[in-house]
């Protein structure tokens, strides 16, 4: 009896098990690794941490800009909703919101807030109510990752864009 048939069936099952552990479980673990990088810079989750300006060497977020200044947080709502804070300088600056599975699910950009600064509600219940009409966001995921972007336009305004990105909270309610 010829054994080549097994083989090919074996081989396919093989490939498709690796296939589905690749697309499924892959972005978890890409995910897992940069929060647990992020909250160790920050001392925790719900805490942000301002990072250097990227350089060529720079690895922590993919594929850094240093024209950008970073901060990121480390989100976690399965307790309770997170607020999410940001003055907004008269340059790009952006906000971004991705789940454990490294899907983006919110983007908010410096030409959508009309005012100097943003205050969104970040959480896992669909049924929360708050007040002060704040904008809020519902996480596909109870933990992820927030990425405030700021544009430094030039040399001479890096300090005064700085500082201001160093104003970006996240913090529990």
């Amino acid at each position: 009896m010829k054994t080549w048939p097994l083989w090919i069936a074996g081989t396919i099952a093989l490939a498709a098990v690796f296939h589905i552990l690749t697309v499924f479980a892959l972005p978890y673990g890409i995910m897992n690794r940069a929060m647990a990088g992020i909250a160790a810079q920050s001392g925790g989750v719900n805490k942000p941490v301002y990072p250097d300006r990227a350089t060529a060497a720079s690895r922590s977020i993919v594929r850094p800009s240093p024209d950008l200044l970073y901060t990121a947080c480390v989100y976690d709502v399965s307790d309770r909703p997170v607020r999410l804070t940001s003055p907004v300088p008269d340059t790009y600056w952006s906000l971004s919101a991705f789940a454990a599975n490294t899907d983006n699910f919110f983007v908010v950009n410096d030409r959508q807030v009309h005012n100097k600064r943003i205050e969104i509600i970040l959480t896992a219940r669909e049924d929360l109510v708050v007040e002060g009409g704040q904008p809020v966001i519902i996480a596909p995921s109870t933990r992820g990752i927030v990425l405030f972007r700021s544009l430094v336009p030039t040399e001479e305004a890096a300090t005064e864009v700085d500082a201001l990105r160093r104003q970006a909270n996240c913090e529990p309610l």
